[in-house]
């Protein structure tokens, strides 16, 4: 048979696209471009190089934003939330079945576990074709350089962070690879670690203090820091960061309400203004009054070209109402609910009052009733008008109306008076949520049904954020009195009464603060894999009473040991009205490698984590820096 060496197949292999011939012959190997990273056109002039770290930030913002962000996958694999949808299958709530090394593990409608592979090793692409690339611009001061280097080395760091608590040893890439490589190895998640640690070292002491929203700061390289040296148990080290960030670097928490007050529907649901809504709102992240924010993702409804709509509503609330759907009920036994723009706007519009959602992301009792252990918590709070629960929306069909049902405009019921449910799928369409984090105006909905949640900024990393990581680093210390001290700051804030002493702080209460004040924010799975891998490398007890070590996290962790108790959709083995049952194992807490890249790899070995096919291939990974370096040759 005669071979067409002309027709090839594209390979992607840990962010590096190269083009491979149909026939075995290494001649016909050649690197595809680096879209607009190409070297020859980016780095000529300083305004190339911006650009180019620019781009990086962008990049970072597809965490958080667009339908189905990967953040929602990071959250499932957690103790606060779980897949919601039911009308179908393949969502990943049935994780046993549904996560493999082959599974379609980048869709829309399953799950994103491999986004953090592909787009972590992208990231670390572009920041090593910046960091490989700085000395080819003419005329650029040292100065500018490092700052440079330093604002590349926190996107690089930033996703080997995830690569490393997603997926635990994978390969090491400090420089940009400008031909096809087909012999990566794996690294121990400790050498990159280290090598993560240095790097920041050098970003907060490069990186200026200020700057344009959106972009790399000293602050936030100093935020990102603190979880490195967490990681590799330097607490003082930590604590030392952090104290320099809360205290002496400009940023303070807002306690009292600030910049534009947004009241949306005040005939349908009020907001009594307060600092926690005011601090949520997209207007008021990246303003110059705003001394909390860190680093944010810059996107405006002004930013034709380059704004992200966020989805918020429609993936983390339920679903109230669709076509041909009765899911809510009246005691009546008709059709409640409407979010029909045409049917609704001009009376309880509950479409544009809260959002069109389709209950993608279903939160746990434990994100919505559990961990709140204080009525006056603003962040829980339904007089204010900044939590929601379903009890507190009105039935709005219009068809009430008409057929004289006593029900429209009054409170949903679960249950009528004989105890008959009123709801057909709960796990969907009946939860509270947090109105405040998750409401996002979306002016170019106005008048159509999919009032989804339009561009707003949105936090990476704020102070708040910060107090609980020195919470954390005083408690791995034994200093629980400052440690409880650091989550009543933040409980204050919140208006709290009930204050934690030292003799309760536990890493169960930090985990459940960082639960309430950074729901939708933080990486959730990443920060408790963290935890755990801390908890395993220092040998303390968690709050249970058990101890861990880092060759068996994958059997036993303090992840799984969270997600098990508080997670009731795994731990109950929920069924879903389709059929499928929530499972989870003790491996999740690492991810599986995507099997084409391991096969793509064919002069070396990715290894793949324990409790998925082929880990019984691994080889022993690099242990060592320097070899890790070596290997990129």
């Amino acid at each position: 048979m005669k071979i067409t060496l002309y027709k090839t197949v594209r390979i992607i292999l840990l962010g590096i696209a190269v083009q491979l011939p149909l026939s075995c012959s290494k001649n016909w190997l050649k690197p595809d471009p680096l879209s607009f990273y190409e070297p020859s056109v980016t780095f000529t002039s300083r305004e190339g190089l911006e650009a180019a770290i620019t781009s990086c930030n962008r990049n970072l913002s597809h965490v958080w934003a667009g339908e189905a962000a990967p953040l929602i996958t990071d959250l499932i694999f957690s103790d606060v939330a779980v897949i919601g949808t039911t009308d179908k299958s393949g969502p990943a709530q049935d994780l046993n079945a549904m996560i493999t090394p082959t599974s379609n593990n980048n869709d829309i409608n399953t799950n994103k576990v491999n986004f953090f592979w592909f787009e972590g090793y992208k990231g670390v692409k572009y920041a090593n074709t910046i960091i490989s690339n700085v000395d080819r611009v003419p005329g650029l001061d040292s100065t500018l350089k490092n700052q440079m280097l330093g604002m590349a080395y926190f996107h690089r760091t930033f996703r080997y962070l995830w690569l490393v608590f997603d997926f635990g040893d994978v390969p090491l890439l400090t420089k940009e690879i400008t031909t096809p490589k087909f012999n990566f190895r794996s690294t121990k998640r400790e050498v990159i670690l280290q090598k993560l640690v240095s790097d920041m070292e050098f970003a907060v002491a490069h990186v200026p203090p200020t700057g344009d929203f959106g972009m790399v700061t000293k602050g936030a390289c100093q935020q990102l820091l603190i979880k490195c040296y967490l990681a590799v148990g330097e607490f003082d080290k930590a604590i030392a960061v952090a104290n320099d960030l809360i205290n002496s670097s400009g940023y303070s928490l807002m306690t009292e309400p600030f910049g534009t007050f947004v009241n949306p529907m005040p005939a349908v649901h009020n907001i009594t203004r307060n600092v926690i809504w005011d601090l949520h709102r997209g207007p008021n992240k990246s303003i110059a009054t705003n001394k909390e924010a860190i680093y944010n993702i810059i996107s405006r409804e002004e930013f034709s070209n380059s704004r992200q709509d966020m989805f918020t509503m429609r993936m983390a609330l339920p679903f109230i109402s669709g076509t041909g759907n009765q899911l809510i009920s009246t005691p009546s036994g008709k059709p409640g609910m409407s979010t029909s723009y045409k049917l609704t706007h001009d009376k309880i519009d509950l479409r544009k009052t809260y959002g069109r959602g389709v209950g993608m992301l279903r939160p746990t009792w434990y994100s919505t009733s559990t961990i709140w252990d204080d009525t006056s918590d603003l962040r829980h709070s339904t007089s204010t008008g900044n939590w929601m629960r379903m009890e507190d929306m009105v039935y709005n069909n219009p068809s009430l109306l008409s057929s004289g049902d006593p029900y429209y405009g009054k409170p949903l019921q679960l249950y009528n008076s004989a105890g008959k449910l009123l709801v057909t799928d709960t796990v969907r369409a009946w939860y509270d949520w947090p109105h405040y984090k998750l409401w996002v105006e979306t002016p170019r909905s106005e008048t159509v049904d999919n009032y989804n949640g339009g561009a707003s900024d949105w936090y990476i990393y704020r102070l708040a954020e910060t107090y609980l990581l020195r919470a954390e680093a005083y408690f791995w210390k034994g200093d629980k009195a400052n440690a409880a001290n650091d989550v009543n700051t933040i409980r204050r804030r919140a208006h709290c009464t009930k204050m934690y002493t030292a003799d309760e702080m536990t890493m169960g209460k930090i985990m459940d603060e960082r639960a309430r004040e950074l729901y939708y924010e933080e990486l959730r799975h990443m920060e408790l894999s963290r935890v755990s891998y801390i908890f395993a490398i220092t040998h303390k007890a968690d709050e249970f009473g058990k101890t861990f070590t880092v060759d068996e996290l994958s059997r036993s962790s303090y992840w799984y040991e969270r997600v098990m108790r508080y997670n009731n959709f795994y731990s109950k083995n929920v069924k879903t009205t389709y059929g499928a049952v929530f499972t989870v194992s003790p491996y999740h807490i690492l991810w599986p490698v995507p099997q084409g890249d391991i096969d793509a790899n064919r002069e070396g070995r990715l290894n793949q984590n324990f409790g998925y096919s082929g880990y019984e291939l691994n080889q022993p990974p690099i242990d060592n820096l320097q070899e890790a370096i070596d290997a990129q040759n």
